[in-house]
């Protein structure tokens, strides 16, 4: 990836790191896979990964998971529960804007 804004940043620094020509492979896997799936728990980005690229660590998915939303391209849009049973977070992949596209 060639450019990340911090969460504090000026909505003008998360356009300009917000490119998909940014992410870097493992990153354009993830967000093509929420967009697929539209909305996701780690666990299931973890799932479909392995279904469509074999084997992972749950924390390298995690991690792009967590690139991804510190740039501005993955929200939380609810809450859910790991198949253990523990709270976990929803992830929807973010509009593009006219000036992302």
């Amino acid at each position: 990836m060639t450019a990340v804004a911090r969460r504090t940043d000026p909505s003008t620094s998360h356009e300009a790191a917000w490119s998909l020509r940014d992410l870097n492979e493992l990153q354009g896997r993830v967000l093509a896979l929420l967009n697929r799936l539209r909305d996701a728990t780690d666990e299931g980005l973890v799932d479909a990964y392995e279904a469509d690229y074999g084997p992972v660590s749950p924390s390298t998915v995690r991690t792009r998971r967590r690139e991804l939303q510190d740039i501005g391209a993955i929200v939380v849009v609810g809450r859910s529960h790991t198949k253990g049973g523990r709270p976990c977070q929803v992830f929807r992949a973010a509009p593009l804007t006219a000036s992302q596209a």
